[in-house]
């Protein structure tokens, strides 16, 4: 061992005896090199090179397969427009078209549907307003021969079958052509009474937004922007602030409350006071002292800035759109609450002044997060007073009654529920396709079994007297429905989840309006042959 080392020494030497210096010189000779300007603009052009290579190569790739752009467009677009016209594209290409041209599938029924079709078309090339006005009445549903189905609006990116376009294109056309035209057939009364009785038969349509985000603000945006907003809407925790916020503006508001929503100039300042911040130490403390996390006089202070003073009746009465927040009640002796106008329509939405609650803050008093709440109201005069004076306090709506389905179909006659759930309790449970898988169905049936068991425990668990109040909460949680006739679930990762409580930035706001849209944009055509 001891010659070879002699001779890796000597040909070290040898080596600098040739370069005409010592080996450190060289090292150092080395690094002056390779820092000249030479060098620098020769890293410079091969990084260059390497990064229009790969967009060189990512542009072949599209133009040799078109799909792969469309795909990649699909998930991109900032816009609806952008999104139906890559969804068109992408149909087209696949050969989608051809199954859509084609009336027949066992999905449906389409000779009722072609049957139909053909009689309003009849009636209405002959002008006979009495004869359309009697087909509409008799033959209007809203699920007509099952062209609601799933499944036909599964198989595309975009669209469903030509039939049931054409079919609602001509309700539509109808409807505008009855509304509009003045006759001796048929006087303003009749029209009134046929629209009224039609809208009762046909049933009507609910926006239901769950607690749990942001996203709720691209889902009201996109509905909004394509005239498909429903008129009753609902809201439970943290989707009652933006129902809230909905409802107490007319028409002509709506436009820039949405582009204040969904831009950097909303501040959402629920958690965290610019004067006096909200630490975890601070929260910590108020939890071990009065067992919650967060102060609830934040949170009225935000709906003191975004929303105006008035009642549920007043709010109705400006706008005609039907508020509707879910409570629950902090104890287990009394059923959760759905106020509207209706059932509570002296009750206050937003309270002038911060030693009054308000009305949203109930709705999103979370057990262990924020206090329960007494709800106000405006007396006769206008004097704000306890709505209950029992005392009975209120907390998160969502923890029984996150969609109250059942209770708006009772007061409104609502048979379709649109519903955007971003509950992070519930969003890893729920389907998002529309035709679920067969392993997605073998998952379902586990779940629902490991649910069923774990309710019947809580139940037994209940009649021993084990923390009764707990494992009432907890069952109400796990046995609600949590999906509608179409539901809305945005793109949200579960580090999403550890943002909830905290305060949210414009761009967080941004991208959440974002990812309300995207997720709408697919059920836009699916709601126009339900609405």
């Amino acid at each position: 061992m001891a010659p070879q080392n002699n001779n890796y020494t000597s040909n070290l030497e040898d080596s600098a005896d040739y370069n005409g210096s010592n080996p450190d010189q060289n090292t150092e000779a080395s690094v002056n090199n390779r820092s000249s300007p030479s060098s620098l603009f020769s890293g410079i052009k091969s990084v260059a090179f390497d990064v229009s290579s790969y967009w060189a190569n990512k542009l072949y790739d599209a133009v040799r397969d078109p799909r792969a752009y469309y795909k990649h467009l699909l998930d991109v677009a900032s816009n609806y427009e952008q999104w139906s016209e890559a969804a068109k594209m992408l149909d087209q290409l696949e050969g989608k078209d051809q199954w859509k041209n084609d009336a027949k599938s066992p999905d449906y029924d389409y000779d009722l549907l072609q049957q139909r079709l053909q009689q309003l078309k009849k009636a209405r090339k002959s002008g006979d307003l009495s004869h359309m006005t009697f087909l509409l009445k008799t033959s209007l549903a809203r699920n007509l021969g099952d062209m609601g189905q799933p499944k036909l609006y599964a198989y595309t990116h975009i669209g469903t079958k030509r039939l049931i376009e054409s079919y609602i294109a001509e309700v539509v056309k109808q409807m505008n052509i009855l509304c509009d035209t003045e006759s001796d057939d048929i006087s303003t009364k009749d029209k009134l009474e046929f629209f009224i009785n039609t809208r009762q038969s046909f049933g009507r349509t609910a926006l239901l937004l769950s607690g749990g985000g942001l996203a709720h603000i691209g889902v009201i945006k996109c509905l909004y922007e394509c005239k498909l907003l429903p008129r009753i809407i609902s809201g439970a925790s943290s989707g009652s602030i933006f129902a809230a916020l909905l409802c107490t503006k007319t028409d002509d508001e709506i436009p820039e409350t949405l582009r204040t929503l969904s831009s950097s100039e909303f501040h959402l300042e629920v958690f965290e006071r610019s004067s006096e911040p909200d630490t975890w130490l601070m929260r910590i403390n108020r939890f071990l002292k009065q067992g919650v996390l967060f102060d609830a006089d934040i949170l009225k202070e935000c709906m003191r800035r975004n929303i105006p003073d008035m009642t549920f009746q007043e709010a109705y009465n400006r706008t005609r759109r039907i508020l509707n927040i879910t409570v629950s009640t902090s104890t287990v002796y009394e059923m959760p609450r759905l106020l509207n106008y209706l059932t509570a329509p002296d009750v206050i939405i937003r309270s002038p002044s911060p030693i009054v609650i308000i009305c949203s803050a109930a709705s999103c008093s979370i057990p262990c997060i924020y206090n329960s709440v007494p709800l106000m109201a405006k007396d006769k005069t206008g004097k704000v007073v306890p709505w209950n004076p029992s005392g009975h306090r209120w907390i998160d709506g969502s923890v029984e009654n996150d969609l109250p389905m059942n209770r708006l179909s009772e007061l409104f006659n609502v048979n379709h529920f649109i519903v955007c759930q971003v509950n992070p309790h519930v969003v890893p449970f729920l389907q998002k396709k529309l035709i679920p898988s067969p392993v997605s169905r073998l998952v379902g049936w586990f779940l629902f079994l490991a649910i069923s068991e774990l309710e019947h425990r809580l139940t037994q668990l209940s009649e021993f007297g084990v923390m009764p109040s707990l494992l009432y909460r907890t069952k109400a949680i796990m046995s609600q429905r949590y999906y509608g006739d179409i539901t809305i679930v945005p793109n949200i990762s579960y580090t999403d989840f550890f943002k909830i409580l905290s305060n949210p930035t414009p761009e967080l706001v941004q991208e959440a309006t974002l990812r309300g849209e995207r997720a709408t944009w697919p059920s836009i055509l699916p709601l126009l042959s339900l609405m």
